[in-house]
């Protein structure tokens, strides 16, 4: 029998149910149902969570206060709040939103519902970032974002196509209407090495270059543009210049001329920076590596050259003494005084040298012999 009693939570509504069909919305408080000889059946629906799904005869009966229905197109999406709190995004599409629920108000003041909808509209492109609880919530479909830190810059792309170059900082954008993809890109100092590039010389002596070069990005659209991995491309440039450098080149001749080929490589390898919006800063080589068979040789080499050299100035030195003692083997033969002079200075030097004087006399030399007292 239809007929009966029946209570209603503050946080559900009820749908009475006669026959199969849905006849009655019932709110919060107790209530009385008389349906003489009919089926009646009770459905319960909570009002958490705030989204829902009703059919169209439920719908029918609840009360616009109660239930927001929202049609979102294909530029629009939603968040829906509950107590303040982001907890939905909504996309395309009809949504049932329960906003029966409210807060009473302050005296003279109306209530405020608990849950609230808010509009959203992705048809642009870009954005500015949501707070991380709406964020969340957003699904990877319709929005991304990237951060570019001091230093370095971030390229947008919209449907393949470089839109624009945003300074440091947080980008985002909707990705509903349009393909959206971020790259950042480093515009600070960095440093690339050549090591072990073996070239062959002019006179066939093979050996290893380990080459530096310091570069930083200054023409972000054309580096986008025209290269897919400008590390590589100058890289390729700095093991081609130098080839070229080294095979028009003898070794002796690299190796004597070693900071006016680092020049040379920095002016190629420079050119071929630029056309892919690099500038390089410094460029260098940074060690001749030589076979060992090679390093022996050259060591002997440059030993053999040591004692020529050593020998030079020995006979040098020598020559100069000789002459010197011609010159005053000539001055004293013209001055007999001078003769005497040296010879007394001589006396005087081995005076000085010698503490006691023996003298030895020959047979008949005491006679001879004159003491002479002071």
């Amino acid at each position: 029998m239809g007929i009966g009693r029946v209570e209603v939570a503050q946080n559900e509504r009820l749908f009475v149910v006669v026959n199969g069909k849905a006849e009655q919305y019932l709110g919060p408080g107790r209530h009385w149902v008389v349906r003489p000889f009919q089926n009646v059946r009770f459905e319960r629906v909570p009002l958490e969570p705030p989204v829902t799904r009703l059919d169209e005869a439920k719908l029918a009966l609840v009360p616009e206060k109660d239930l927001q229905v929202l049609e979102l197109g294909a530029d629009e999406r939603a968040v829906v709040f509950h107590h303040g709190q982001p907890v939905r995004w909504l996309g395309r599409g009809q949504h049932q939103v329960w906003t029966a629920q409210r807060l009473p108000g302050r005296t003279g003041r109306p209530e405020t519902p608990t849950v609230r909808v808010e509009r959203v509209d992705v048809s642009e492109v870009a954005t500015e970032p949501p707070r991380d609880e709406v964020r969340a919530l957003i699904p990877a479909s319709d929005y991304v974002e990237t951060t570019a830190t001091e230093g370095t810059v971030a390229l947008r792309y919209v449907n393949g196509v470089l839109d624009a170059v945003l300074p440091p900082g947080r980008h985002a954008a909707w990705t509903v209407a349009h393909k959206v993809q971020f790259a950042v890109i480093d515009l600070r100092e960095r440093l690339i090495h050549v090591t072990g590039q073996e070239v062959m010389t002019k006179d066939r002596v093979t050996l290893r270059l380990n080459l530096s070069a310091a570069y930083r990005v200054v023409d972000v659209r054309r580096l986008a543009v025209v290269a897919r991995a400008p590390d590589e491309i100058l890289y390729l440039a700095m093991q081609l210049a130098a080839r070229e450098a080294v095979s028009t080149r003898t070794l002796d001749e690299l190796l004597a001329a070693r900071e006016a080929v680092s020049a040379e490589l920095y002016a190629q390898v420079k050119s071929g920076a630029e056309g892919v919006g690099l500038e390089l800063l410094r460029f260098g080589i940074k060690d001749v590596v030589l076979p060992k068979e090679m390093k022996d040789l050259l060591n002997r080499v440059i030993q053999a050259q040591k004692e020529a050299e050593a020998n030079v100035i020995l006979r040098r030195e020598e020559t100069a003494a000789t002459r010197s003692m011609a010159q005053t083997a000539k001055v004293l033969a013209e001055n007999p005084l001078l003769v005497r002079l040296k010879e007394l200075e001589a006396y005087k030097d081995l005076a000085a040298k010698v503490g006691q004087v023996h003298l030895v006399l020959g047979e008949g030399a005491v006679p001879t012999l004159q003491l002479k007292g002071g």
